[in-house]
């Protein structure tokens, strides 16, 4: 089975509790397969989320990199590939 048929793992609870409480998306649009767009990140957001991620990591996550995600589900993959890292 390759990346792309596996099924999405679930969001990390720790990306979860960024979303929700640092920026205020609402738990319910939380689906994997929702676009950034779709749960409510902006531009202004993503900035936001690029910080929150570089203090969670230690290491630069920057707006542009978030932005060429796309979706929820690429956004939590990114998550947990990077914090598997540190």
């Amino acid at each position: 089975m390759t990346d792309q048929q596996q099924p999405a793992p679930a969001i990390h609870p720790r990306l979860r509790d960024l979303l929700v409480h640092e920026l205020r998306i609402e738990p319910d649009a939380l689906n994997p397969t929702s676009t950034l767009a779709a749960i409510g990140l902006d531009s202004l957001a993503e900035v936001e989320l690029s910080v929150l991620l570089t203090e969670e990591f230690g290491t630069p996550v920057t707006e542009d990199q978030i932005t060429g995600l796309h979706t929820l589900e690429n956004l939590n993959r990114f998550f947990i590939s990077t914090s598997q890292e540190g």
